[in-house]
């Protein structure tokens, strides 16, 4: 790899920082506000590190620079937003990615969700976070699912008593749903979170 200017090593720093606290790549915006710099600035940076081998770019999705020769991580798709309150809207296509290892992902088919909402908080997933999912119907009481209750998605803890489903939030201010159309859409088995300035 040819040799780095000083702002490109400071560039690639961050990135390495940033990836390290939340496991997906930031975007060229959430880099240029860190150095408040402008976006043109932070592409001809990346440029440069593209050029000289220190990043390569995956596609042309908005977290699509990558580390050459990154091993045992995963790509893993952000379907839109699910709801830790009341309902919102169905999962929608792919918008994002984020990159897990694959050691969390162990070849399970995963999707990732933005959460919208509160009632998940006191088990410390807050609003903002991106859900993993591993896209299965088996799960076992306790469990922290992503459930489509009459079509509309939300994120709750699993219960089932006598062959009927309870869906409860960890926030006490929501009350418990049962429904007879409960779908169990996939369970969560990792956590993302944000750095926000």
């Amino acid at each position: 790899m040819k040799e780095l200017t000083e702002k490109q090593k400071k560039v690639l720093d961050f990135i390495k920082a940033f990836h390290a606290q939340n496991a997906m790549m930031p975007t060229v915006r959430e880099i240029a506000t860190n150095f408040k710099l402008s976006i043109g600035s932070i592409q001809q940076h990346l440029r440069g590190l593209l050029a000289k081998g220190a990043l390569i770019k995956r596609g042309s999705i908005s977290r699509g620079i990558d580390f050459p020769k990154r091993q045992n991580f995963t790509q893993v798709p952000v379907l839109g937003s699910v709801h830790a309150g009341t309902f919102l809207e169905q999962i929608e296509d792919a918008q994002d990615y984020v990159y897990i290892n694959t050691d969390i992902t162990r070849n399970r088919k995963c999707f990732a969700l933005k959460v919208k909402g509160d009632s998940m908080e006191p088990s410390g997933i807050f609003e903002g976070d991106t859900i993993v999912v591993s896209d299965t119907d088996s799960v076992q009481n306790g469990e922290v699912v992503v459930a489509l209750i009459d079509g509309e998605s939300a994120i709750k803890m699993f219960f089932k008593e006598n062959d009927r489903i309870f869906l409860k939030s960890s926030n006490p201010k929501y009350p418990t749903i049962t429904s007879d159309n409960i779908k169990i859409v996939g369970k969560l088995i990792y956590l993302v979170r944000e750095y926000k300035n």
